[in-house]
């Protein structure tokens, strides 16, 4: 039988051919090796170019073989090498040996993590689980090593309980970055810690001290309309809300020492595009954090360090301000409420960061689709304009939290819109030594679960009757009818437990002001051509809601 090698390679090639076979060997012996290892993907890089010289190095030092043969040897061993650790991992993954063999699932998705990254990226992961679940059942192999499960009941074990459980490395700080904010935290005990350095600045006192910010930005909003409308009233609301965001988080984060002014000035620097470009990339990357510890090196990350220069450069000015709010978010940061050590610099400008991307991103994310779901339903948005309007005389008038917090409807619109609207990360979490049970199935240690937030805010189970329509009244108290299921435990906008979102009342109090100010303040319509569809098709949703199409509309000052 002809030696394949000789199609490509010359003689003098093949007499050395057969010293390419060990690499086999120590590629099977690598994989044992790894198993339940965790490697960076830049140390496998170097790792793995390392080997390439050594190999060049003892083919032409110690063994005499010219450098051409020694350099085609060399790629050779490490493609042998690698291709081996490929092949071996992926039988592995496919064997009844793998502890996810009996959990149904695609077939790609058990051997290899690209296929859901790629679904991640495109931002319709949520849709993916959700026909995932419809065709396997309640637990689905989505990955390797990963297992989406659809029960509310496994909300609380996996996240809410005392037990819960600690992050997965989708939440890890990537590659040479530096830096590790509470979001990152992958250990609950480590987020605790952090933890308690944010609290205070969320608690009601904290609150009602934002409220003014807030609305001082609101009626800001309002000016940064009437300014962009066209001579027909049309406006892009999705970007001004976007806009105003920034704003507010600029204010909240930094208290007097910022130079954020979106509203005013536009946004010349694109940090809201930034901050929607660093979602996408540690949403989709997360799903293979070995690949986003190599692409940190190169030049695909520019665009998004764009915010995170700003945030850092926001930090230093507001450390640098004695004038500045000592009720800002920067100041727990320093430990000024907080008997617990600051952090690092490198931790206060990754928690600075988060805090203006996360503060921003989301509940933008979700005013904007508040507003096109309340516009779609003309009954939904004149019965929450008869209740502002009964209450409220002059649009401009002092609106307190309690007022706000007393209104039925205006609540019920925005649980409704944060159950159809709210951003939906995957939520990836890691079971403990021993592994679990879980609806009386055993999950195995070390593997990730977790619960999708869309599968169970439309489940019939949790919603009903249409958990896919948008009526607000389902969360007053006489609901839809008789039979009404509205379970708000099912409700994952701001996760559960040691992890649990502490902004979730800010964000609230957000929605609550920005709904009933605009409803008081406009008329509100879709644009003339304005395309329901497209936008639609150009939501993507991950930790925060990307909108590749406008939210353009018709806004009328109300007489």
């Amino acid at each position: 039988m002809q030696n394949p090698l000789s199609v490509v390679w010359p003689p003098d090639f093949q007499l050395h051919a057969g010293a390419l076979y060990p690499w086999v060997a120590a590629g099977v012996l690598s994989t044992v090796f790894l198993h339940k290892k965790v490697i960076r993907g830049d140390v496998a890089l170097v790792l793995e170019s390392s080997l390439f010289l050594a190999v060049f190095a003892a083919y032409t030092t110690t063994l005499g073989i010219d450098a051409s043969t020694s350099l085609r040897l060399s790629a050779l061993a490490v493609v042998y090498h690698i291709s081996t650790i490929v092949l071996t991992t992926v039988s592995y993954r496919l064997s009844p040996f793998h502890p996810l063999w009996s959990f149904p699932g695609p077939l790609i998705n058990k051997a290899t993590s690209f296929v859901i990254m790629y679904i991640v990226w495109s931002g319709k992961r949520h849709l993916y689980i959700d026909a995932l679940h419809k065709k396997y059942g309640k637990f689905v192999r989505t990955g390797p090593n990963t297992l989406t499960i659809d029960s509310h009941e496994a909300i609380s074990p996996i996240y809410a309980s005392a037990g819960a459980l600690d992050k997965s490395d989708a939440y890890k700080i990537p590659g040479k970055e530096e830096g590790s904010g509470l979001f990152f935290i992958q250990s609950k005990e480590e987020h605790n810690v952090r933890r308690r350095l944010w609290a205070p600045a969320f608690t009601p006192q904290s609150l009602e001290r934002y409220k003014p910010v807030i609305e001082k930005r609101t009626f800001e909003l309002k000016t940064c309309i009437n300014s962009r409308r066209d001579k027909n009233d049309v406006v892009n609301l999705g970007e001004a809300i976007q806009h105003w965001s920034y704003d507010v988080m600029g204010d909240l984060t930094f208290g007097g020492s910022h130079g954020l002014e979106l509203m005013q000035d536009g946004d010349p620097e694109e940090l809201v595009e930034s901050g929607q470009e660093a979602t996408v990339l540690f949403e989709s990357l997360g799903e293979v954090p070995s690949l986003f510890d190599i692409l940190t090196y190169f030049p695909v990350l520019g665009k998004i360090r764009k915010l995170e220069k700003a945030a850092e450069k926001l930090l230093i000015l507001r450390e640098k301000d004695s004038s500045a709010s000592s009720n800002d978010l920067v100041s727990h940061l320093l430990g000024h409420h907080s008997s617990v050590p600051k952090p690092s610099f490198v931790d206060r400008r990754v928690d600075a960061l988060f805090a203006i991307q996360a503060g921003s991103d989301t509940t933008s994310g979700v005013l904007i689709y508040m507003f096109y779901l309340l516009i779609s339903n003309k009954h939904a948005y004149h019965r929450l304009r008869e209740e502002l309007d009964a209450n409220f005389s002059d649009p401009d008038e002092h609106i307190s939290n309690a007022a706000l917090a007393a209104l039925p409807y205006l609540n019920a619109v925005v649980y409704e819109s944060l159950r159809l609207g709210t951003p939906l990360p995957g939520l990836p979490r890691v079971t403990p030594k021993g592994g679990m049970m879980i609806e009386g199935t055993y999950i195995p240690e070390g593997m990730v679960v977790g619960v999708n937030p869309y599968v169970q805010e439309t489940s019939e189970e949790n919603f009903y009757p249409d958990p896919m329509a948008y009526k607000p009244e389902r969360w007053l108290p006489e609901g839809l009818g008789p039979g009404t299921i509205t379970r708000k435990t099912a409700i994952m906008s701001f996760s559960y437990g040691a992890f649990g979102c502490l902004g979730r009342a800010l964000a609230i109090q957000e929605l609550q002001i920005v709904a009933a100010r605009m409803i008081l303040a406009y008329d509100l319509s879709f644009a003339p051509t304005f395309d329901s569809n497209k936008f639609m098709d150009g939501v993507e949703n991950m930790r925060a809601t990307i909108f590749r199409y406008p939210l353009t509309v018709v806004a009328t000052p109300r007489k």
